[in-house]
């Protein structure tokens, strides 16, 4: 069984590898390569087996994960403040493996459940997932 949290967040990045010349950069990610913004949306899903009361995670546990752990860091901030993507490009993929990496652990310590899933739309267009199988090895 599958539960899934819906947020938004508006944020600002730019897309820049730190590894490519200024030269590099611009015939990499062209306009994006400067500042800009985007209404972000995520889908962070959830798997558990075990109901217990009806359910195997309260709702209000994953919002307050969630909130907590991304969209008030996010949310009207430059996503390239965050220590990771000082090394990382904000891209929708990057941004998506972040945000499993900072709610992961929590949702790991609760019973009955685990993190299946986690989806980044940039703007209405595109989107990024990651799942389980990207972190295994």
């Amino acid at each position: 069984m599958r539960i899934t949290g819906y947020y938004s967040f508006e944020s600002a990045h730019r897309l820049r590898d730190a590894g490519c010349s200024d030269e590099e950069n611009a015939a990499l990610f062209g306009p994006c390569q400067t500042i800009h913004g985007h209404t972000y949306r995520v889908e962070v899903t959830l798997e558990g087996s075990k109901l217990e009361h009806g359910m195997f995670l309260n709702f209000e546990k994953v919002d307050e994960i969630v909130k907590n752990r991304v969209i008030q860091r996010l949310d009207h901030h430059m996503i390239d403040d965050e220590e990771y993507f000082r090394n990382h490009p904000s891209t929708a993929e990057e941004l998506a493996r972040w945000i499993w990496g900072q709610i992961e652990p929590h949702f790991a310590r609760l019973a009955r459940c685990r993190l299946a899933e986690v989806k980044v739309f940039e703007g209405e267009h595109f989107s990024a997932c990651v799942d389980r199988s990207d972190f295994e090895q």
